[in-house]
């Protein structure tokens, strides 16, 4: 993470005052701004010092690791949120890890395990924009604790690109478009940094609004559904029940791939 907002290096002072170097993060839902009752405790690891570097641009780089989960209680300060003064605090409960069956866990691991490979191997004989590497797979760890909570991570990560891809796919027949009307209508060899929409003929200005209206039906559901996706992990109750979380969402990569492998052998 890269910390540069004031509210949050005041945070970072306050946990190594303290001595604490923890913290807690939560979702906040995208259609009500509501706050998860659930949040990761993450631990910090490492800290680098690069105000000189950035010109006091960006404060800290810093490096994490999940360590615990909590039940939030109570928000002190909840007008902090939209006044963006200071960073929240918050009244939370640790929530304890129960006891469970080693033996059956260790069997849904390596099944996990095993999902992720054919996963792997799909993407890369599909030729996907979007996939996760060879080597990830020897990284693919599912053993409980800071095992799986890095495997969430870097499964967030991975619907994160596909989200911008999409998007970058979204976008392309349109900047095309304005290339175009920028080079011939308006003969500048060079494209602007900033375009004002109002400074566009009509039909493109109506094209931005279809583009917009585009990426809100086709990429807000998925994006959504990762967000749920993560949310039940957090809110999960066992590592039995995050292994069948992930599982789920392996699979349905991989049932999306299935369909398109068909289609593609359909129609060559």
């Amino acid at each position: 993470l890269s910390i540069f907002e004031p509210r949050y290096r005041a945070l970072y002072n306050d946990i190594l005052f303290s001595g604490s170097r923890r913290f807690a993060v939560c979702t906040v839902d995208p259609k009500t701004g509501s706050f998860s009752r659930y949040a990761a405790v993450l631990y910090l690891k490492e800290l680098k010092e690069v105000s000189e570097q950035t010109g006091d641009a960006v404060k800290f780089v810093c490096d994490h690791e999940v360590i615990g989960r909590v039940r939030i209680d109570r928000v002190l300060n909840p007008s902090s949120w939209m006044k963006a003064d200071t960073y929240l605090k918050v009244e939370a409960e640790e929530i304890e890890e129960p006891e469970e069956d080693e033996e059956e866990n260790r069997k849904r691991e390596e099944a996990l395990a095993g999902d992720f490979q054919r996963l792997v191997d799909l993407q890369h004989e599909m030729e996907e924009s979007v996939k996760f590497t060879k080597g990830s797979v020897g990284n693919f760890k599912t053993g409980p604790g800071e095992e799986i909570w890095s495997t969430v991570r870097m499964w967030q990560n991975f619907g994160e690109q596909k989200l911008l891809s999409i998007q970058a796919n979204l976008q392309q027949d349109f900047q095309k478009k304005l290339i175009r009307y920028l080079q011939d209508e308006k003969g500048q060899g060079k494209i602007p940094e900033v375009i004002n929409i109002s400074d566009l003929p009509p039909e493109l200005q109506s094209e931005v609004k279809g583009l917009q209206q585009r990426m809100a039906d086709d990429i807000a559901p998925i994006q959504e559904e990762y967000q749920r996706g993560m949310q039940l992990m957090m809110q999960s109750d066992s590592h039995a029940r995050r292994l069948a979380l992930l599982s789920g969402l392996i699979k349905t990569e991989m049932g999306l791939l299935d369909v398109k492998k068909q289609i593609k052998n359909m129609f060559g």
